[in-house]
Order: structure tokens, then C-alpha cells, then sequence
């Protein structure tokens, strides 16, 4: 299940809500929120590098051989992805940080991959992981993780349009073989003021108007892609105090 909708929405709460209630009930959950680097399926201050730039790594830097293998994520035998911090802690120290810092492969890169690299890497990891899949768990909760942070990577790295995005995010359902999905998309009314309020409420500055307009147009991506898939996708109004009403709501789904 992924839950999905624009930044500040309530995402992560409502994932953990939800695994919380489903648990109680006796259900098997996982769930990952954004920024949990253990999310097998998504990426944030991750590297990637070549096997051959692996391997010079691991000659250089000894000491940290087990970590980095510990911290791997194989997306095919020529590509590999390292993530290298844990939220904000770092999980390897100077000077070999500095080294995965500069082959970070989404989130404001230096150098990005190609966009053709970038689909096929991030398709081979979710192929892999779904393929060896085993059904030992009911539900599993994905946060942000098919549009969320895939769109905001292709405008922000690589000014994909609408029909680049819909491409990819097709390919990663793909990749997910006869997995059963439903996609929850949160949407409220006025995304300047929903943005006002999750940067308040995290102590930063007010949105600035280019903000604004860059989430403006991530919804209209997000409904675009929405409206031509063939997957099972619900959209929730979360206006006007309607959280809770969305919760019940997926959880009278799983629940009969």
C-alpha cells in the first residue's frame, strides 16, 4: 500500500497510525516513513557507483569494508547503491562520506545519472526486491516511496514531463510483478496554506512562491499519473479536519 499526496500532508502519520490500528488487530505490518534509510524500495543520501569504483573503495577504505557492505543495496552486477546516512547521522566518517556524498543518486545530486540510468537502476532494485518477496507479512505501507519521491527526483534532476514520469512510474508498478497495490493519494484544498502549516509546524520559513508553484505542479503530475494507471488508487480529501475520516476510511478496506 502506498500512501501518497504533496509534502506536509500527513503521510508519515497516517502510515504509522495505520500500522499502529492494523497491529492491533492482529495483523502482520511493515511500514517505512520518508527519510527511513532501511526503505528497500526508496532512496535518500544514497550513492551509486560502479563495481569497479566499489571495489577501489573498499581497498581504500579498509576499515569500513563491513559497513559498506552492510549498507548496500545491489541494483545489478555492474551498479551498486551505498546509502550512506541514517536521517542525520552520518553512517561512515571523513573522508569516505565526502567520497558517497558525491555520487549521490537522487536527492540534489551534483552529478546525476543519465535519466535512462536513473529509471533502470531504480527499476532493477524494486524488480529485485519484490521478486524475492516472500508472503510472511499482511500489509506492507510504503510512505511517499511510487510517487512521492521518484517525481520529485525526474522535475527536479532531470525537467521530466508529465509522459517521462507516467513512463517510470509504470515501469516501477511493473517491476512489482503479481504483488497486489493500492495507491491512497491525500489531497487537500489549498496547498499553499497546507505548506504554511507543515513548515510551521517543522519550525522553518514559510514557503517561498516558487515552492509553492513546484508543489502546485507536482499535484498536477501526481493526478496526471493517477488518472493512467491501471492500478487501484483512491484519492482522500483531507480538508477541513478530514485525517481522520481518510484513516477509518483505509482501514474499513482492510478490515471486514
Amino acid at each position: 500500500i502506498f500512501i501518497e499526496g504533496v509534502s506536509g500532508v500527513g503521510k508519515s502519520t497516517l502510515v504509522s497510525r495505520l500500522t499502529e490500528r492494523l497491529r492491533e488487530r492482529g495483523y502482520s505490518v511493515k511500514s517505512w516513513v520518508e527519510f527511513d534509510f532501511t526503505n528497500p524500495i526508496d532512496f535518500y543520501c544514497t550513492a551509486v557507483v560502479s563495481s569497479g569504483e566499489y571495489e577501489d573503495l573498499c581497498r581504500r577504505y579498509p576499515a569500513s569494508v563491513e559497513a559498506l557492505r552492510r549498507y548496500t543495496v545491489a541494483a545489478d552486477d555492474d551498479i551498486k547503491l551505498v546509502r550512506y546516512y541514517n536521517e542525520d547521522t552520518p553512517l561512515f566518517e571523513q573522508p569516505l562520506l565526502s567520497e558517497l556524498w558525491d555520487r549521490e543518486f537522487c536527492y540534489e545530486p551534483k552529478n546525476p545519472v543519465p535519466l535512462s540510468e536513473y529509471a533502470r537502476i531504480y527499476q532493477a532494485v524494486w524488480r529485485q526486491y519484490f521478486f524475492t518477496l516472500r508472503q510472511e507479512t499482511d500489509y506492507l505501507f510504503f510512505d511517499g516511496s511510487l510517487l512521492h519521491h521518484p517525481i520529485n527526483d525526474m522535475m527536479r534532476n532531470y525537467h521530466a514531463d508529465k509522459e517521462q514520469i507516467l513512463c517510470h512510474i509504470r515501469q516501477l508498478l511493473g517491476a512489482m510483478g503479481h504483488v497486489e497495490k493500492t495507491i491512497y493519494y491525500l489531497r487537500t484544498d489549498d496547498i499553499a496554506a497546507q505548506l504554511t502549516r507543515a513548515h510551521a509546524d517543522r519550525g522553518q520559513n514559510p514557503p517561498s512562491s516558487e515552492a509553492v508553484d513546484f508543489w502546485r505542479q507536482r499535484y498536477e503530475n501526481d493526478q496526471f499519473v493517477l488518472q493512467s494507471i491501471d492500478e487501484k488508487n483512491k484519492i482522500l480529501d483531507v480538508s477541513h479536519n478530514g485525517w481522520n475520516n481518510a484513516l477509518e476510511m483505509i482501514i474499513n478496506d482492510f478490515v471486514q
